[in-house]
């Protein structure tokens, strides 16, 4: 099939029947003029993008198409389509788009609409590009065929995008069968210049229904099946991978979550990335790609967050860094997510990362329950979807009981496998033994990326005077990091003989071995040497001693002095 001369063909016969109108219709505005236009015969024809849909004439002839054909014979291009879809991209995704059941009323019509070209019962096989919109109204003829063609759509476009609100259009049971917004255009337009009442449209739309589809019914009638396709038509849908954000971390349009446990800094890190990602700088030792950032702060007031701001580097980051100016209501337990939706939707900020910080402070749903979080996650994917972001979710860890922190995996997340199977990485911070400026860390879930160190703990270093995280380092042993210091006899030897050294902090072997013959005189010899070498295996492990090139070993003071017996 030649598409060259099926696009020369359809312009020449589409302009010839643009000026068969003659005169510009002044009901329909100027924008929609070139969508339509008359036939040879005076029939009103209208413009899909490769072929022309003649409407139904006087002497009642059907609707047909005129276009190049396929081998089949079938004209190209006249399957069932969306009218004006070209134009949704200029519409206002905030404001309500409506959906008419015939050409002419969606022309002659002020509000931002479309329609489909197959008549009420008929929906394109992809519809969308409709879910960039978070209310539809559907205004289908006043009769049978229009209310059943609407509830059809609704239950369509909830069953595709459960988030988007569905409305149907009622009109007055006044009005006579067959009803329409043409119709409602004739009866009120009286006068001249009185060209946009449509006074019965408003009621209909005043008195829409809200659908809301009926999970628990079967419909006997809707497809059980998938779609299938090749591997090639399967290519061509997704022929890039997304884009890496932040390595690792954050891919464009993905979701992650960064966890952690009560006071482990989980805010100062949310604010860390935001700050290198608006100005493109690396991560933790992580290479970071600049994008503009939102961030939705529910944890820290505006006088605390801007207090924490000014502890930052924000150079680089112009008009890339915004936050939101959120009020004392906004900041209790109130279901913010179509608040967030509509200010990146007002805003029209797309392609960016959204951080929001905390998921358990955004909304009055306990995400810990999976009844209420899954229409949470839903309401996430959708506004993802529409705006072309990625999300990152500061998110938080259960509760822990005992004296020992727990190990660092997907399952102590609040949400459990809800939460982790939904988004495309999990990065996850916790406490440390080892000193009150030491973080644990661990990447426990990748997709679209490898890196050796999924699932191995990793050591942050959290600098109070810039309040930036530092890389620190790969854990030999993470389980050493998560127990109080009071409850192993290693740290009470090790600050007893710094204590006595203080002055001499090089040792050797031999040393170590004596002051353990003395800490512990009921052990028997063999004892004492597994004992220091344990010991020295671990101290070393943990950065509390080092070796030096004689192969003695020397104290690490700083580090020592970190320690908190007190715990």
């Amino acid at each position: 099939i030649d598409k060259v001369e099926l696009w020369t063909d359809y312009e020449a016969q589409k302009k010839r029947y643009i000026n068969n109108k003659i005169e510009v219709n002044p009901v329909v505005k100027e924008w929609k003029q070139t969508y339509f236009g008359k036939d040879d015969n005076g029939n009103v024809v209208f413009f899909y993008p490769n072929a022309i849909k003649h409407h139904k004439s006087k002497t009642g002839k059907s609707p047909y198409w005129e276009g190049k054909k396929d081998i089949n014979g079938k004209v190209i291009g006249s399957h069932v389509q969306i009218f004006m879809e070209e134009e949704m991209s200029g519409f206002n995704r905030s404001k309500t788009l409506y959906i008419f059941e015939g050409e002419p009323d969606t022309l002659v019509s002020p509000l931002q609409g479309i329609t489909f070209s197959g008549g009420c019962k008929s929906i394109p096989k992809d519809i969308s590009s409709l879910y960039c919109f978070y209310i539809i109204c559907i205004i289908y003829d006043n009769d049978n065929y229009g209310y059943d063609g609407a509830e059809k759509l609704a239950k369509r476009i909830k069953a595709e995008s459960p988030n988007t609100i569905v409305k149907i259009a009622q009109w007055d049971s006044s009005l006579p069968d067959g009803y329409d917004v043409k119709d409602d255009f004739i009866a009120t337009n009286v006068e001249d210049g009185a060209l946009e009442l449509f006074e019965n449209v408003d009621k209909a739309i005043t008195n829409a229904i809200i659908y809301e589809l009926n999970e628990d019914k079967e419909d006997e009638q809707e497809s059980k099946t998938f779609e299938i396709v090749n591997p090639m038509e399967l290519m061509d849908m997704s022929p890039e991978p997304p884009k890496t954000i932040i390595e690792n971390l954050l891919v464009e349009k993905g979701v992650t979550i960064v966890s952690g446990t009560d006071g482990v800094g989980k805010t100062w890190f949310g604010l860390q990335m935001a700050v290198c990602i608006a100005a493109g700088r690396d991560l933790i030792d992580l290479k970071v790609n600049q994008k503009p950032v939102m961030m939705i702060q529910f944890e820290l007031s505006n006088a605390q967050l801007s207090s924490r701001l000014k502890k930052y580097d924000l150079s680089g980051t112009d008009k890339n860094l915004h936050f939101t100016n959120l009020s004392d209501d906004d900041l209790i337990f109130t279901d913010a997510w179509d608040k967030i939706g509509n200010t990146l939707i007002e805003r029209n900020f797309s392609g960016g990362v959204v951080i929001v910080d905390n998921l358990y402070t955004s909304t009055d749903k306990d995400v810990s329950k999976n009844h209420e979080l899954k229409p949470l996650l839903k309401m996430l994917n959708h506004i993802k979807n529409i705006t072309n972001n990625a999300f990152v979710l500061i998110a938080h860890h259960n509760k822990n009981d005992g004296d020992k922190e727990p190990l660092l995996t997907k399952s102590i997340i609040t949400g459990g496998k809800t939460l982790t199977n939904y988004v495309s990485n999990v990065f996850q911070i916790g406490t440390s033994s080892m000193g009150a400026e030491i973080r644990r860390a661990k990447f426990t879930k990748m997709r679209d990326s490898y890196t050796e160190l999924q699932n191995e703990p990793i050591r942050l270093l959290f600098n109070p005077d810039t309040c930036l995280f530092e890389f620190g380092g790969v854990i030999v042993k993470e389980v050493l990091h998560t127990e109080p210091v009071s409850k192993r006899w290693e740290y009470s030897v090790l600050i007893d003989f710094a204590e006595r050294n203080h002055d001499e902090p090089e040792f050797d072997r031999k040393t170590i071995q004596l002051f353990m013959e003395g800490t512990f005189p009921d052990d028997t010899p063999n004892n004492v040497i597994t004992k220091t070498t344990r010991w020295l295996n671990k101290m070393l492990d943990f950065g509390l001693i080092s070796k030096t090139k004689y192969s003695n070993y020397k104290l690490n003071s700083n580090a020592i002095k970190d320690l908190n017996l007190n715990d």
